[in-house]
């Protein structure tokens, strides 16, 4: 497999099937493969794989898979992936309304473990508005878009649910 190369192609491994759901920690999400993108319950993540680590929207993390248990940078997950199905040709949205280019949106639920920018600050494509903790996994949330931070809708320490709309850029 080549660095950088999308996850499930070549590497020996099965090729990924493009639509199916996964119990991950017994919390049930809806997956479908669209290129480099994954749509987790509707929400876009880009994601490539080096070996065994993952790269998902800018962070990377060590990734093993045996059985039907993930360990995700040391933590161990229970997983079952059910209802594979075929990719099926379908028009879909780019973001939803909540993961439009002028909001940040919470990836999963969580933790807001870390506000670094605050209304008023201008900011630029990638740069690290909050990080989430999510899964006991510390996730940089980044800005998709340069602009100034209109409202900040979370603070440190609040719990948030996936696709809570937590800041919005101007």
């Amino acid at each position: 497999m080549e660095d950088g190369e999308p996850v499930g192609a070549g590497y020996g491994v099965a090729p990924m099937v493009d639509r199916f759901k996964l119990m991950l920690d017994g919390a049930p999400y809806e997956i479908e493969r669209q290129g480099n993108l994954l749509l987790v319950d509707g929400q876009e993540f880009s994601y490539t794989i080096k070996g065994n680590s993952v790269t998902v929207q800018g962070n990377t993390h060590t990734v093993e898979i045996s059985g039907n248990t993930a360990t995700v940078d040391g933590i161990a997950y229970p997983f079952e992936a059910m209802g594979h199905a075929e990719q099926k040709t379908r028009k879909t949205a780019t973001f939803s309304a909540a993961g439009q280019a002028d909001a940040i949106t919470a990836i999963m639920p969580g933790l807001v473990a870390k506000v670094l920018k605050k209304e008023g600050d201008r900011i630029e494509v990638g740069d690290v508005v909050l990080i989430l903790e999510a899964m006991k996994m510390q996730n940089e949330l980044r800005a998709n878009k340069s602009g100034v931070i209109k409202k900040l809708n979370v603070r440190e320490g609040e719990s948030v649910e996936m696709r809570q709309i937590l800041a919005i850029i101007e």
